[in-house]
């Protein structure tokens, strides 16, 4: 998914890839602004005792011109697996992002013990927004079973000041029939900080779905709480519905 904004051209890429051992969900390459990044997805193995504590694992990323890797350490037995994020001056080009692979080492007592390559999809994704008078949320990423958390904006300059902390908690619906109160959502992200932050956009993170249903056919909201302190006991609280922004707006 591409966004052009006068000279400057922004994407946002999500990647699915599995084979009978290992399933990686939320590859994604994304530039924003002068920031391009890669990474931050996450591999579950099909059966137990896949992994094993102490295996050193090797993932590469395979690119029609390239081949960019990073080592991570098993902690646990049976570990779910989480990508760091690599960002830098890489910018790729849709041809290489359509035909990336991971190649997955794993390394176990100084042998290898599997070594296998995953085509990586990409994954149909739509941009979620939503707004009322005063707040805006904006560049929410959804795949059907991942969320991007997006851009939170206040048109009052001096919310920071009024409400120096906020979370925003992103939901989804549990029961299709029942959508007006909130115990009926499901909430599977959640993020707190400073509003400053937020405002600034260096608070985000990523969401994973689980389920049999697919996220872009659920209702999903966010429900944002502005807090005086952290320990606020009478916040200001409010529910902002998530809508996909329709191709051409």
């Amino acid at each position: 998914m591409f966004h052009t904004y006068v000279e400057k051209v922004d994407y946002q890429y999500c990647m699915h890839g599995e084979n009978e051992e290992l399933i990686i969900d939320g590859y994604e390459f994304y530039q924003k602004g002068k920031v391009q990044g890669y990474g931050r997805g996450r591999i579950t193995a099909v059966q137990p005792q896949f992994f094993k504590k102490n295996d050193e694992m090797i993932v590469t990323l395979i690119l029609k011109d390239e081949s960019l890797s990073q080592m991570l350490k098993i902690e646990n037995d049976n570990q779910v697996v989480y990508l760091e994020e690599q960002t830098g001056k890489h910018i790729f080009d849709e041809q290489s992002i359509q035909n990336a692979k991971l190649q997955i080492e794993i390394q176990r007592q100084n042998k290898s013990v599997y070594h296998q390559t995953i085509e990586m999809k990409n994954q149909d994704m739509s941009t979620y927004t939503s707004a009322n008078k005063d707040y805006t949320l904006t560049n929410i990423y959804v795949t059907k079973n991942w969320l991007k958390t997006g851009a939170f904006s206040c048109k009052d300059q001096e919310l920071a000041k009024k409400y120096p902390y906020m979370i925003i908690n992103y939901l989804y619906i549990k029961d299709k029939t029942q959508q007006d109160q909130i115990n009926d959502y499901e909430r599977f992200v959640y993020l707190k900080g400073k509003t400053e932050d937020f405002l600034n956009g260096q608070i985000e993170d990523i969401g994973y779905y689980d389920g049999v249903e697919s996220l872009l056919d659920m209702q999903l909201c966010c429900v944002i709480t502005l807090m005086k302190s952290e320990d606020d006991i009478e916040p200001y609280t409010f529910m902002l519905p998530l809508n996909p922004v329709r191709k051409g707006e």
